[in-house]
Protein backbone atom coordinates (compact mmCIF):
# COMPACT_ATOMS: atom_id res chain seq x y z
CA UNK A 1 0.00 0.00 0.00
CA UNK A 2 3.13 2.20 0.59
CA UNK A 3 4.39 1.35 -2.06
CA UNK A 4 1.27 2.76 -4.34
CA UNK A 5 1.01 6.33 -2.67
CA UNK A 6 4.67 7.04 -3.28
CA UNK A 7 4.13 6.19 -7.22
CA UNK A 8 0.20 8.04 -7.00
CA UNK A 9 2.28 10.63 -5.35
CA UNK A 10 5.41 10.47 -8.09
CA UNK A 11 2.82 10.39 -11.17
CA UNK A 12 0.88 13.99 -9.63
CA UNK A 13 -2.32 12.22 -9.18
CA UNK A 14 -4.56 11.09 -6.24
CA UNK A 15 -4.48 7.33 -4.22
CA UNK A 16 -7.35 5.21 -4.75
CA UNK A 17 -9.57 6.02 -1.63
CA UNK A 18 -9.55 2.89 1.28
CA UNK A 19 -12.59 1.08 0.85
CA UNK A 20 -14.56 1.28 3.61
CA UNK A 21 -15.63 -1.62 6.07
CA UNK A 22 -18.47 -3.41 5.13
CA UNK A 23 -21.10 -3.40 7.96
CA UNK A 24 -21.85 -6.36 9.34
CA UNK A 25 -25.50 -7.81 7.95
CA UNK A 26 -28.49 -8.01 10.19
CA UNK A 27 -29.16 -11.73 11.29
CA UNK A 28 -32.52 -12.75 9.77
CA UNK A 29 -32.81 -14.32 13.27
CA UNK A 30 -30.97 -13.73 16.87
CA UNK A 31 -30.98 -15.33 20.33
CA UNK A 32 -29.99 -13.20 22.98
CA UNK A 33 -30.01 -12.50 26.77
CA UNK A 34 -28.04 -12.66 30.15
CA UNK A 35 -27.79 -14.63 33.50
CA UNK A 36 -26.35 -12.85 36.29
CA UNK A 37 -26.44 -13.62 40.19
CA UNK A 38 -26.26 -9.89 42.42
CA UNK A 39 -25.31 -10.09 46.46
CA UNK A 40 -26.17 -7.03 48.18
CA UNK A 41 -25.39 -5.45 51.92
CA UNK A 42 -27.44 -2.55 53.02
CA UNK A 43 -26.26 -0.41 55.84
CA UNK A 44 -29.00 1.63 57.14
CA UNK A 45 -32.25 -0.91 55.71
CA UNK A 46 -36.01 0.27 54.65
CA UNK A 47 -38.25 0.34 57.67
CA UNK A 48 -40.49 -1.09 55.28
CA UNK A 49 -41.57 -2.23 51.62
CA UNK A 50 -40.36 -5.59 51.79
CA UNK A 51 -42.70 -7.91 50.42
CA UNK A 52 -41.19 -10.91 51.74
CA UNK A 53 -40.68 -10.09 55.73
CA UNK A 54 -43.43 -9.97 58.30
CA UNK A 55 -42.84 -6.26 58.95
CA UNK A 56 -42.31 -5.09 55.58
CA UNK A 57 -38.64 -4.37 57.10
CA UNK A 58 -35.88 -4.71 54.71
CA UNK A 59 -33.01 -7.35 54.99
CA UNK A 60 -29.51 -5.76 55.40
CA UNK A 61 -28.03 -9.15 53.28
CA UNK A 62 -30.02 -10.77 49.93
CA UNK A 63 -27.98 -12.42 47.27
CA UNK A 64 -30.12 -14.02 44.54
CA UNK A 65 -31.12 -13.49 40.59
CA UNK A 66 -30.72 -10.10 39.09
CA UNK A 67 -31.57 -11.36 35.02
CA UNK A 68 -32.12 -14.90 34.15
CA UNK A 69 -33.33 -13.90 30.69
CA UNK A 70 -33.98 -15.40 26.66
CA UNK A 71 -34.38 -12.61 23.80
CA UNK A 72 -35.87 -14.00 20.47
CA UNK A 73 -35.98 -12.01 17.30
CA UNK A 74 -37.05 -11.95 13.90
CA UNK A 75 -35.14 -9.20 12.60
CA UNK A 76 -35.63 -8.52 8.96
CA UNK A 77 -38.33 -8.46 6.75
CA UNK A 78 -41.62 -6.37 6.86
CA UNK A 79 -42.99 -8.34 9.75
CA UNK A 80 -40.40 -8.76 12.29
CA UNK A 81 -41.39 -9.84 15.93
CA UNK A 82 -39.30 -10.37 19.45
CA UNK A 83 -40.01 -11.88 22.45
CA UNK A 84 -38.61 -11.74 26.16
CA UNK A 85 -38.90 -14.76 28.58
CA UNK A 86 -37.65 -15.60 32.35
CA UNK A 87 -36.89 -13.80 35.33
CA UNK A 88 -35.55 -10.21 36.05
CA UNK A 89 -35.51 -7.91 39.07
CA UNK A 90 -36.11 -3.79 39.48
CA UNK A 91 -33.15 -3.03 42.29
CA UNK A 92 -33.91 0.72 42.95
CA UNK A 93 -31.37 2.39 45.03
CA UNK A 94 -32.72 4.04 48.82
CA UNK A 95 -35.87 1.45 48.01
CA UNK A 96 -36.35 -1.88 49.52
CA UNK A 97 -35.41 -5.19 47.98
CA UNK A 98 -37.59 -8.21 47.27
CA UNK A 99 -36.67 -11.51 46.22
CA UNK A 100 -36.54 -11.92 42.29
CA UNK A 101 -39.32 -14.22 42.12
CA UNK A 102 -41.25 -12.64 44.97
CA UNK A 103 -45.26 -12.61 44.29
CA UNK A 104 -46.07 -8.49 43.82
CA UNK A 105 -42.75 -7.55 42.96
CA UNK A 106 -40.08 -8.14 40.09
CA UNK A 107 -40.79 -10.95 37.52
CA UNK A 108 -44.16 -11.33 39.26
CA UNK A 109 -45.11 -7.53 38.37
CA UNK A 110 -44.83 -8.05 34.18
CA UNK A 111 -45.00 -11.91 34.26
CA UNK A 112 -42.42 -14.32 32.67
CA UNK A 113 -42.89 -12.94 29.23
CA UNK A 114 -41.76 -9.44 30.33
CA UNK A 115 -41.96 -8.30 26.57
CA UNK A 116 -43.44 -9.34 23.34
CA UNK A 117 -43.65 -7.00 20.27
CA UNK A 118 -45.33 -7.83 16.67
CA UNK A 119 -44.06 -5.28 13.83
CA UNK A 120 -44.96 -4.31 10.95
CA UNK A 121 -42.19 -2.61 8.99
CA UNK A 122 -43.02 -1.60 5.60
CA UNK A 123 -39.85 1.16 4.83
CA UNK A 124 -37.00 2.08 6.44
CA UNK A 125 -38.73 4.91 7.95
CA UNK A 126 -41.74 3.58 9.28
CA UNK A 127 -42.42 1.08 12.06
CA UNK A 128 -45.85 -0.11 13.76
CA UNK A 129 -45.56 -2.45 16.67
CA UNK A 130 -48.29 -3.53 18.83
CA UNK A 131 -47.78 -5.86 22.20
CA UNK A 132 -46.29 -5.43 25.60
CA UNK A 133 -43.38 -2.87 25.10
CA UNK A 134 -41.00 -1.49 26.87
CA UNK A 135 -41.76 2.82 27.57
CA UNK A 136 -40.12 5.75 25.49
CA UNK A 137 -39.52 7.87 28.72
CA UNK A 138 -36.19 7.70 30.60
CA UNK A 139 -32.38 7.20 30.72
CA UNK A 140 -32.46 3.59 31.72
CA UNK A 141 -33.62 0.28 30.09
CA UNK A 142 -35.86 -2.43 31.81
CA UNK A 143 -33.08 -5.14 32.67
CA UNK A 144 -30.28 -4.42 34.63
CA UNK A 145 -27.60 -6.10 32.27
CA UNK A 146 -28.79 -3.23 29.81
CA UNK A 147 -27.81 -0.29 32.40
CA UNK A 148 -24.36 1.30 33.37
CA UNK A 149 -25.69 1.06 36.75
CA UNK A 150 -26.75 -2.39 38.55
CA UNK A 151 -29.83 -0.13 40.36
CA UNK A 152 -31.77 1.94 38.94
CA UNK A 153 -32.22 5.83 40.04
CA UNK A 154 -35.51 6.87 41.88
CA UNK A 155 -36.20 8.85 38.17
CA UNK A 156 -36.87 4.99 37.12
CA UNK A 157 -39.11 4.31 39.78
CA UNK A 158 -41.07 7.62 38.89
CA UNK A 159 -41.66 6.59 35.36
CA UNK A 160 -43.78 3.84 33.97
CA UNK A 161 -42.14 0.89 32.75
CA UNK A 162 -43.85 -1.65 30.27
CA UNK A 163 -47.60 -1.29 29.09
CA UNK A 164 -49.33 -2.98 26.31
CA UNK A 165 -50.69 -0.75 23.61
CA UNK A 166 -50.01 -0.15 19.62
CA UNK A 167 -47.09 1.90 18.93
CA UNK A 168 -46.12 4.19 15.40
CA UNK A 169 -41.95 4.86 14.75
CA UNK A 170 -41.05 7.66 12.10
CA UNK A 171 -37.60 7.31 11.72
CA UNK A 172 -36.30 10.30 8.88
CA UNK A 173 -32.54 11.11 9.11
CA UNK A 174 -31.78 13.07 12.05
CA UNK A 175 -35.32 13.16 13.40
CA UNK A 176 -37.24 10.01 15.25
CA UNK A 177 -40.98 10.27 16.53
CA UNK A 178 -42.69 7.96 18.38
CA UNK A 179 -46.61 7.98 19.16
CA UNK A 180 -47.96 5.06 21.44
CA UNK A 181 -51.67 4.26 22.48
CA UNK A 182 -51.24 1.73 25.64
CA UNK A 183 -52.68 0.85 29.33
CA UNK A 184 -50.28 3.51 30.54
CA UNK A 185 -48.53 2.13 34.06
CA UNK A 186 -49.49 -1.28 33.25
CA UNK A 187 -53.29 -0.62 34.07
CA UNK A 188 -55.19 -2.84 31.69
CA UNK A 189 -58.69 -1.94 31.15
CA UNK A 190 -58.47 0.57 34.05
CA UNK A 191 -56.91 2.99 32.04
CA UNK A 192 -55.56 4.59 28.83
CA UNK A 193 -52.38 7.11 27.76
CA UNK A 194 -50.84 8.34 25.45
CA UNK A 195 -47.17 8.21 25.48
CA UNK A 196 -44.57 9.58 22.65
CA UNK A 197 -41.32 11.03 22.03
CA UNK A 198 -39.51 12.69 19.69
CA UNK A 199 -35.68 13.17 18.68
CA UNK A 200 -33.14 14.91 17.01
CA UNK A 201 -29.39 14.01 16.60
CA UNK A 202 -27.49 16.82 15.57
CA UNK A 203 -24.63 14.73 15.09
CA UNK A 204 -23.25 11.29 15.29
CA UNK A 205 -22.04 11.94 18.53
CA UNK A 206 -25.55 13.66 19.95
CA UNK A 207 -28.93 12.62 20.56
CA UNK A 208 -31.73 14.79 22.03
CA UNK A 209 -35.32 13.24 22.97
CA UNK A 210 -38.27 14.77 25.03
CA UNK A 211 -40.53 11.94 26.29
CA UNK A 212 -44.03 12.25 27.60
CA UNK A 213 -47.30 9.97 28.90
CA UNK A 214 -50.70 11.50 29.36
CA UNK A 215 -52.70 8.42 31.00
CA UNK A 216 -56.75 9.49 32.40
CA UNK A 217 -56.29 11.29 35.59
CA UNK A 218 -59.15 8.41 36.59
CA UNK A 219 -56.69 5.66 36.03
CA UNK A 220 -56.13 3.59 39.63
CA UNK A 221 -53.01 2.34 40.78
CA UNK A 222 -51.86 -1.06 40.32
CA UNK A 223 -49.07 -3.39 41.97
CA UNK A 224 -46.37 -2.06 39.24
CA UNK A 225 -47.12 1.58 40.76
CA UNK A 226 -49.44 3.50 43.63
CA UNK A 227 -50.22 6.44 41.88
CA UNK A 228 -51.10 5.92 37.95
CA UNK A 229 -52.40 8.90 36.81
CA UNK A 230 -49.34 10.77 36.63
CA UNK A 231 -48.51 13.01 33.12
CA UNK A 232 -44.79 12.92 33.25
CA UNK A 233 -42.54 15.13 30.43
CA UNK A 234 -38.94 13.47 30.24
CA UNK A 235 -35.72 15.59 28.78
CA UNK A 236 -33.08 13.54 27.73
CA UNK A 237 -29.75 14.06 26.49
CA UNK A 238 -27.30 11.88 25.30
CA UNK A 239 -23.49 12.28 24.73
CA UNK A 240 -20.89 10.74 23.25
CA UNK A 241 -17.14 12.39 23.95
CA UNK A 242 -14.16 10.26 23.08
CA UNK A 243 -14.17 7.28 26.35
CA UNK A 244 -16.74 9.21 28.07
CA UNK A 245 -20.84 8.86 27.67
CA UNK A 246 -23.35 11.46 29.38
CA UNK A 247 -26.72 10.70 29.77
CA UNK A 248 -28.31 13.47 31.85
CA UNK A 249 -32.28 13.89 32.05
CA UNK A 250 -34.88 15.56 33.73
CA UNK A 251 -38.38 14.32 34.75
CA UNK A 252 -41.09 16.74 35.32
CA UNK A 253 -44.30 14.78 37.35
CA UNK A 254 -48.04 15.89 37.66
CA UNK A 255 -50.93 13.62 39.53
CA UNK A 256 -53.51 15.43 38.88
CA UNK A 257 -56.74 15.68 41.77
CA UNK A 258 -59.75 12.92 41.37
CA UNK A 259 -62.86 12.73 43.03
CA UNK A 260 -63.19 9.04 41.94
CA UNK A 261 -59.42 7.83 43.40
CA UNK A 262 -59.80 9.91 46.37
CA UNK A 263 -57.33 12.78 45.68
CA UNK A 264 -58.21 15.90 46.96
CA UNK A 265 -55.15 17.78 45.29
CA UNK A 266 -53.33 17.73 42.49
CA UNK A 267 -49.43 17.04 43.07
CA UNK A 268 -46.27 17.33 41.73
CA UNK A 269 -42.87 16.03 41.22
CA UNK A 270 -39.65 16.25 39.72
CA UNK A 271 -36.14 14.64 38.96
CA UNK A 272 -32.69 15.38 37.95
CA UNK A 273 -29.97 12.76 37.26
CA UNK A 274 -26.57 12.80 35.57
CA UNK A 275 -25.71 9.21 34.05
CA UNK A 276 -21.76 8.63 32.99
CA UNK A 277 -19.93 5.96 31.41
CA UNK A 278 -16.00 5.96 31.06
CA UNK A 279 -14.98 3.35 29.12
CA UNK A 280 -10.71 2.48 29.66
CA UNK A 281 -10.69 -0.04 26.99
CA UNK A 282 -13.50 -2.51 25.83
CA UNK A 283 -13.34 -4.61 29.16
CA UNK A 284 -12.65 -1.74 32.03
CA UNK A 285 -15.60 0.88 32.73
CA UNK A 286 -16.48 3.15 35.48
CA UNK A 287 -20.05 4.57 35.68
CA UNK A 288 -21.13 6.75 37.91
CA UNK A 289 -25.10 8.49 38.47
CA UNK A 290 -26.13 11.30 40.39
CA UNK A 291 -29.52 12.52 41.00
CA UNK A 292 -32.12 14.56 42.91
CA UNK A 293 -35.94 14.23 43.36
CA UNK A 294 -38.19 15.72 45.19
CA UNK A 295 -42.24 15.83 45.69
CA UNK A 296 -44.18 19.09 45.61
CA UNK A 297 -46.27 18.27 48.61
CA UNK A 298 -45.76 19.25 52.10
CA UNK A 299 -45.38 16.74 55.42
CA UNK A 300 -49.04 17.54 56.41
CA UNK A 301 -50.15 17.05 52.74
CA UNK A 302 -52.87 14.11 53.44
CA UNK A 303 -54.14 14.02 49.47
CA UNK A 304 -53.52 9.72 48.50
CA UNK A 305 -51.42 10.78 45.51
CA UNK A 306 -49.17 13.37 47.63
CA UNK A 307 -46.19 10.69 48.27
CA UNK A 308 -44.78 9.97 44.78
CA UNK A 309 -41.25 9.35 45.55
CA UNK A 310 -42.33 6.70 48.21
CA UNK A 311 -40.60 8.40 51.29
CA UNK A 312 -43.78 10.25 52.37
CA UNK A 313 -45.57 13.45 51.97
CA UNK A 314 -42.95 16.31 51.06
CA UNK A 315 -39.92 13.97 50.88
CA UNK A 316 -36.81 15.25 49.01
CA UNK A 317 -33.84 12.64 48.22
CA UNK A 318 -30.92 12.83 46.30
CA UNK A 319 -28.54 9.41 44.95
CA UNK A 320 -25.05 8.87 44.10
CA UNK A 321 -23.79 5.58 42.24
CA UNK A 322 -20.71 4.62 41.36
CA UNK A 323 -20.28 0.85 39.56
CA UNK A 324 -17.17 0.02 38.33
CA UNK A 325 -17.28 -3.36 35.51
CA UNK A 326 -15.14 -5.90 34.26
CA UNK A 327 -16.43 -7.41 31.28
CA UNK A 328 -14.11 -9.87 29.29
CA UNK A 329 -15.81 -11.39 26.11
CA UNK A 330 -19.69 -12.31 27.76
CA UNK A 331 -18.85 -12.49 30.90
CA UNK A 332 -19.30 -9.37 33.28
CA UNK A 333 -18.59 -8.43 36.93
CA UNK A 334 -19.39 -5.18 38.81
CA UNK A 335 -19.41 -4.07 41.96
CA UNK A 336 -21.53 -1.28 43.14
CA UNK A 337 -21.76 1.62 45.91
CA UNK A 338 -25.12 3.21 46.16
CA UNK A 339 -25.77 6.30 48.51
CA UNK A 340 -28.92 7.65 49.09
CA UNK A 341 -30.00 10.40 51.65
CA UNK A 342 -33.72 11.84 51.99
CA UNK A 343 -34.84 14.74 53.73
CA UNK A 344 -38.56 15.65 55.28
CA UNK A 345 -39.41 11.76 55.34
CA UNK A 346 -42.31 10.17 56.89
CA UNK A 347 -41.89 8.03 60.12
CA UNK A 348 -41.71 4.10 59.51
CA UNK A 349 -40.77 5.06 55.31
CA UNK A 350 -37.00 6.24 55.71
CA UNK A 351 -33.88 3.83 57.08
CA UNK A 352 -32.86 2.09 59.65
CA UNK A 353 -34.96 -0.26 61.98
CA UNK A 354 -37.14 2.08 63.05
CA UNK A 355 -37.49 4.16 59.80
CA UNK A 356 -35.35 6.91 61.50
CA UNK A 357 -31.88 7.26 59.55
CA UNK A 358 -31.95 10.12 56.24
CA UNK A 359 -29.08 8.04 54.94
CA UNK A 360 -28.68 4.57 53.47
CA UNK A 361 -25.70 2.62 52.05
CA UNK A 362 -25.56 -0.29 49.90
CA UNK A 363 -23.20 -2.45 48.75
CA UNK A 364 -23.63 -5.16 45.82
CA UNK A 365 -21.81 -7.12 43.50
CA UNK A 366 -23.32 -8.45 40.14
CA UNK A 367 -21.53 -12.08 38.48
CA UNK A 368 -22.87 -12.89 34.92
CA UNK A 369 -22.76 -13.78 31.13
CA UNK A 370 -24.26 -11.78 28.21
CA UNK A 371 -24.64 -13.86 25.17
Amino acid sequence: MLLGLAIAAALGTAAPPTPSPTPSPVPAFSVDGAFALASTHTSGINAAGALDTPTGSDLADRSDLSDALLVLSKNTGTLRASVTVGAYSFPTVGLALDPTTQPGANSSLFGFVPLVTLAYVPNAHLTISAGKQATLLGQESVFTYQNWNVERGLGFALEPTMSRGVRVAYTQRRFTGDLEINDGYYSGNAGRAIEGSIGWAPSANTDLQLAFIAPSRDTPGNATTAVANKAEVDAMLTRQIGKLALAPYVLFVHSPASARLGYTRGEDAAAVAILAKYAFDPTYALAARYESAADGSVASDASPNADLLGFGAGSRASTWTITPSYAPGPLFARAEYDLAHVRGFSPGLAFGAQGTSSTQRRFLVELGVQF
